[in-house]
């Protein structure tokens, strides 16, 4: 998960639009699936169900509990789906492997009856998939795919469940937003980074003077992103680190391809004291595009909220209104992104959804009295339209990957 983001900006006379995922090849499609074509940015109602339910998915093998997946996949991009009898709160499920050497050759993932992700697990004698269902559903399916850097080949696993089991409730998570300086700051099970205080003016001469600013309009967006849930952040402006077990997001410091950095993709966040890192002053190299101090904040919060999402346990998706998108250009980082529905990106698994609301409210809760809305997409005003079209057309590159946490969100 260390290749990634290529940071080069150049000026050009043309408007780049914006950057589709890679289209998605399924061994049982029999061609080519867009989820994408459903969740177009600036479509009304972009991001809802409606809209993906229009959507060609792919041919299913049914199976019944207790029997044997069996099957081949050989290739990057080549998946299977078993299609599984519905499946009521509180059911436990679990896929085993045989495989006698312990290896993991096969990425296996469980989608709801909307084909959104609920779990998913590299494979192994050592390291089966198991997962409690938070909600009914009426079908259920498994995906089957090669590891990343595996030939695949032939598979055979056992499917079981139990009914009953006890449903992890929801948990709190406390943020700390680290602005100060950091001294070996290990992340990812990189080496140890050091990085001096946050201060706007590394990332362009022109924000002297707007440190404070900057960080606070950085936590402003942070917090709307997470108002709706269960999540409490604090920065090292509002004094130490908090007591008890809190996540870290540290605002500091450079990388030559990254633009943020976390721990892992923690699902439904097993782990509530883990940390992540937005390389703070990489976001120099947008100099070129003239930002304001709001619109460099908007960026930097919109990635410290993308690797919290991380850590709280959502994986990469393709579509740009979303926050934990990596396909859209440098623009839809600057906009006001929301957690939404959005297809997956293909190296989390070449066919399904991520409903990134769904999964917060199940791993965080709601904060008492709130409900986060799916489709908070917001209409822009005439003002920043013509501000887009102004960025845009200075933009050559896509942001294909703005975080570590891609390529391979296995290793």
């Amino acid at each position: 998960m260390r290749l990634c983001f290529s940071r080069v900006i150049a000026i050009v006379v043309c408007v780049i639009p914006v950057g589709c995922a890679p289209e998605m090849i399924g061994s049982d499609a029999g061609g080519i699936v867009d989820p994408l074509a459903v969740l177009v940015e600036d479509a009304p109602g972009a991001g809802d169900f409606d809209a993906a339910a229009s959507t060609p998915f792919p041919t299913a093998q049914s199976v019944s509990t207790g029997m044997v997946l069996t099957g081949s996949v050989t290739e990057r991009g080549d998946y299977l789906l078993f299609e599984v009898a519905g499946s009521a709160f509180g059911d436990e499920w679990t896929i085993t492997s045989e495989n006698s050497i312990g290896l993991a050759s096969f990425l296996v993932v469980m989608l709801d009856a909307n084909y959104e992700l609920l779990q998913r697990r590299l494979i192994s004698s050592r390291n089966p998939l198991e997962h409690i269902i938070r909600a009914d559903t009426p079908t259920l399916f498994v995906g089957v795919t090669p590891a990343y850097g595996s030939g695949g080949g032939d598979f055979q696993f056992d499917l079981n469940y139990r009914s009953g089991a006890l449903v992890p409730a929801p948990r709190r998570q406390v943020v700390w937003v680290n602005f100060g300086p950091g001294t070996d700051v290990k992340v990812h099970r990189r080496a140890g980074h050091s990085f001096p205080a946050f201060d706007a003016a590394t990332l362009d001469p022109d924000y002297a003077g707007a440190t404070e600013s900057m960080k606070a309009a950085i936590l402003e967006v942070m917090r709307e992103d997470y108002a709706g849930y269960n999540v409490v952040i604090t920065s090292s402006d509002d004094g130490p680190p908090p007591s008890g077990t809190y996540a870290t997001i540290h605002i500091g410091g450079d990388d030559e391809r990254l633009l943020g950095l976390a721990d892992n993709v923690d699902q439904y966040n097993a782990n509530l004291g883990q940390t992540a890192v937005v390389y703070a002053e990489a976001f120099s190299d947008f100099r070129v595009m003239n930002l304001t101090v709001e619109e460099m904040a908007q960026m930097i919060g919109n990635t410290a909220s993308h690797e919290l999402g991380h850590l709280l346990g959502l994986f990469h998706t393709t579509s740009p209104v979303d926050l934990m998108d990596t396909t859209g250009t440098a623009w839809d980082l600057v906009a006001d992104q929301s957690f939404t529905l959005g297809p997956l990106e293909p190296t989390v698994f070449p066919f399904g959804f991520e409903n990134s609301p769904q999964r917060l409210a199940e791993t965080v809760g709601y904060k008492m009295g709130t409900e986060k809305k799916m489709d908070v997409t917001k209409a822009l005003s005439a003002a920043k339209l013509q501000r887009k079209a102004e960025l845009r057309a200075i933009i050559r590159h896509e942001l294909h990957c703005r975080c570590g946490n891609c390529l391979n969100p296995d290793d």
